[in-house]
C-alpha cells in the first residue's frame, strides 16, 4: 500500500499522539479475550505477550483494540462481522465514532513509520514538497535538510518547469500522477524569482532530517527578535533545540517568532523541552495533562516543565501557524497560554485535542492508531477542536524563504512587535500563497503527524 502525503485544502493532515513507553497494568478487553492490556513496558512489537491475541489476523486484532484502548470504546458498534470489511482501513472507518473522531487510522508499514517518528529516518525520498498553484504552475514549498533536494540547492519559492524533460501538466490529477510515479532519480528544471533557470539531478535517499534548520536574529523596533523554524517534535530534536536556544540566548533575544507552519507533531517530552526553553521561569510548572478511558485511568498523566541551561524566560511568544500545524505544535500553544502571551500568526491550525497510542500488529506489520486519550493544558483547557484561529491573520507566502523578514507571516509578526497591533492588510508580494493548497512530494512528509508520550514516571 503506497503511503500518500497530505495535501492541504485537499486532504488535511491527520495527527496523533503515540505512546512508546507506557506503564503496564491489567484490564480485560470487553470482548472477553484473555489478553493483557494493550501496552506493556513499551514493547511495541510484543503487545500481547503470552496470549493468543498476537495470533489474530489484523481485522479481529483491530476490532479488539477498538473495544479496549479506544477513548470512546463504549460506543463502538457491537458484534461486527470483521470479515465483511475488505481492508483494515475500511473496518477502522466504520468502527470509529463520528463526528468526534476524525483521526484514528491504520498504517501498513508500522515499524518504518515508528522509526521515522522517533529517529527521523525515512524511506528513500527526494526531500522536497511542492504546491499546485494553477494550471502548469507548481512551486517548491519546502526542502528537507540533508536530502538530495537540499544538496542540489532547491529553494522554497522556485517554480518547477519540468521533471525528466516533461513540462508541468495543466491539470492537478495529471501532476499528481507525474509526481507519484517518479523513479529513484529525476532531473528537475526550476525557475528562480529573477527568471534564471536551474537544472538539478535528484536521487531518492534515506537521511536524518535536521528539524531546527533555521535560527536567526533581527534587531527590530529597538528589540532583539529571534526566529526559529521547527519542523518536527522528534525525540532527537532535543539536542537541536538546545543548540538553537544557546544561540538565541547568546544574542540576548527578548522576542521570539516560532515557525510551526508545517509541524505536524511528535514527542510530548519535546513539547516540554521547547516550552521550558521559551519560558524558563516556569520550571516545575505543569504544561499538559492526558486522560484515558475508564479502563486505563492508571495511565492518566501530568507533564511539567524543567530548567534548561539556555532558557529565555520570555513573557510573550509569536507562533506562525497553518492548517498543517497540528498535535504537538498545538499542544505547545495551548500549554503556554495560561502563563504567557501567545500570539498566533498566519491561518487556523489543524485542531486536535485528542491523541492515540501506538499499537503494532506483529503478524501483519500494521500500525494501529485508535484515539485513546484527550489532553488539556494545566487549567483543563482544550478549546481548539477547530484549530487555533490566528490572532494576527497572514498569508503563507511561498515565494519567500523561511526567515525572510519580508515573508508575509513573519512580516506580520514583526509589524505587531513594532506597533502593538496586527496589520490591517499587507500588500501581497505575490498572488501565490499556501492558501491554494499543498501537494507534497509523495513521501516527503508524515502521512500522520504525531506525538510520542514519554514513559510514565
Amino acid at each position: 500500500m503506497k503511503t500518500r502525503a497530505f495535501a492541504l485544502a485537499l486532504l488535511l493532515p491527520l495527527a496523533f499522539i503515540l505512546n512508546a513507553c507506557p506503564q503496564s497494568s491489567t484490564t480485560q478487553p470487553t470482548t472477553g479475550n484473555t489478553a493483557k492490556q494493550w501496552f506493556q513496558d513499551g514493547r511495541i512489537t510484543d503487545i500481547y505477550s503470552n496470549t493468543s491475541a498476537a495470533d489474530l489476523d489484523i481485522a479481529p486484532f483491530l476490532y479488539l483494540g477498538m473495544q479496549d484502548i479506544y477513548y470512546w470504546r463504549s460506543r463502538v458498534p457491537a458484534n461486527l462481522v470483521v470479515s465483511s470489511f475488505p481492508t483494515p482501513d475500511s473496518l477502522m472507518k466504520f468502527a470509529k465514532i463520528q463526528p468526534e473522531d476524525r483521526f484514528s487510522a491504520v498504517i501498513q508499514d508500522g515499524v518504518g513509520y515508528y522509526n521515522r517518528l522517533t529517529m527521523g529516518t525515512s524511506s528513500p525520498i527526494f526531500g522536497f514538497s511542492s504546491a499546485w498553484v494553477s494550471a502548469g504552475e507548481v512551486r517548491v514549498v519546502r526542502v528537507l535538510s540533508g536530502s538530495s533536494a537540499a544538496q542540489a540547492g532547491l529553494k522554497r519559492g522556485q517554480r518547477i518547469i519540468s521533471l525528466d524533460g516533461r513540462p508541468i501538466p495543466n491539470t492537478l490529477s495529471a501532476w499528481e500522477q507525474m509526481r507519484d510515479n517518479l523513479g529513484m532519480t529525476t532531473s528537475i528544471v526550476l525557475e528562480n524569482s529573477d527568471g534564471t533557470r536551474q537544472t538539478a539531478s535528484l536521487m531518492r535517499t534515506v537521511f536524518n532530517e535536521q528539524v531546527v534548520p533555521i535560527v536567526r536574529t533581527y534587531t527590530f523596533a529597538g528589540k532583539k527578535v529571534g526566529y526559529l523554524l521547527f519542523t518536527s517534535f522528534t525525540q532527537s530534536a532535543v539536542g537541536e533545540l538546545e543548540t538553537a536556544f544557546a544561540t538565541l540566548k547568546g544574542e540576548n533575544v527578548t522576542e521570539l517568532v516560532l515557525d510551526l507552519r508545517y509541524n505536524g507533531g511528535g514527542s510530548v517530552a519535546t513539547v516540554g523541552t521547547l516550552c521550558s526553553h521559551i519560558a524558563s521561569q516556569l520550571s516545575g510548572t505543569p504544561y499538559a495533562k492526558i486522560v484515558y478511558n475508564d479502563g486505563y485511568k492508571a495511565n492518566n498523566q501530568q507533564f511539567t516543565m524543567n530548567t534548561p541551561p539556555n532558557g529565555l524566560a520570555l513573557s510573550r511568544l509569536f507562533v506562525i501557524t497553518t492548517p498543517a500545524t497540528a498535535s504537538a505544535s498545538e499542544m505547545t500553544i495551548n500549554a503556554l497560554r495560561p502563563y504567557i502571551s501567545v500570539k498566533t500568526v498566519g491561518s487556523t491550525s489543524y485542531g486536535k485535542p485528542v491523541g492515540s497510542n501506538i499499537v503494532i500488529h506483529k503478524k501483519s506489520g500494521f500500525m494501529l492508531l485508535p484515539i485513546s486519550f484527550a489532553y488539556t493544558n494545566a487549567l483543563g483547557q482544550a478549546d481548539f477542536v477547530n484549530g487555533f484561529t490566528p490572532d494576527i491573520p497572514a498569508a503563507d507566502d511561498i515565494t519567500r524563504d523561511f526567515g525572510d523578514p519580508q515573508e508575509t507571516s513573519l512580516k506580520a509578526a514583526l509589524f505587531f512587535i513594532e506597533t502593538g497591533r496586527a496589520p490591517v492588510a499587507f500588500k501581497e508580494t505575490s498572488r501565490i500563497t499556501s492558501s491554494t493548497g499543498y501537494i507534497f512530494d509523495a513521501q516527503a512528509s508524515e502521512p500522520v503527524p504525531a506525538y510520542i508520550l514519554p514513559k510514565k514516571q
